[in-house]
């Protein structure tokens, strides 16, 4: 994730506006993320997860420039509906979904909070999610990233088409 938000960054096109729901495989976004008003940066400090896929397709109406949205596997899968929208109104939004395999956060605060490693339904897999095949389902252009080379060739699609595409951003998995 260190590796992808430093990369992301740097391949940001000028003047992007960044929405985040990362959680986990964001946290070092802000690091390497420079503020240029306040206008460039939307993130949730607290509350419920999943609204940053929505709230993109409305940053995107009020803010017509390209976006990039970066986003947990786990948190986007509360809204991925809206990935439709975007498609729908072909809106200039890079989605990024950082995928680790599961609930992570949740993992980690069960852990943190009960001590406890007894991780039930946390995991996406059998079946695995695949999301360049919702977003294709849900009419949105979409490629997978499993290395470096498919992540740079991915942002810059994303950053010379005019509508929206999704970038499945394989990282590490965790817990």
């Amino acid at each position: 994730p260190n590796w992808l938000m430093h990369r992301l960054v740097s391949m940001l096109p000028e003047q992007a506006i960044v929405v985040e729901e990362g959680l986990v495989s964001t946290r070092p976004l802000l690091k390497h993320l420079p503020y240029r008003d306040r206008y460039s940066f939307f993130g949730n400090v607290s509350g419920g997860i999943g609204w940053a896929i929505a709230a993109s397709v409305g940053v995107s109406l009020a803010q017509p420039k390209r976006l990039v949205a970066v986003i947990g596997d786990g948190s986007s899968m509360y809204s991925i509906q809206s990935l439709w929208t975007a498609a729908h109104l072909q809106l200039p939004i890079t989605y990024v979904i950082a995928n680790n395999g599961g609930y992570r956060i949740i993992k980690e605060r069960l852990r943190a909070f009960h001590g406890s490693e007894h991780y039930i339904a946390m995991d996406f897999e059998n079946p695995s999610i695949d999301f360049v095949q919702l977003a294709s389902g849900l009419g949105m252009p979409a490629v997978r990233a499993d290395n470096a080379a498919q992540l740079e060739a991915a942002m810059q699609q994303g950053n010379d088409t005019k509508g929206p595409l999704l970038i499945e951003a394989m990282v590490e998995k965790g817990p």
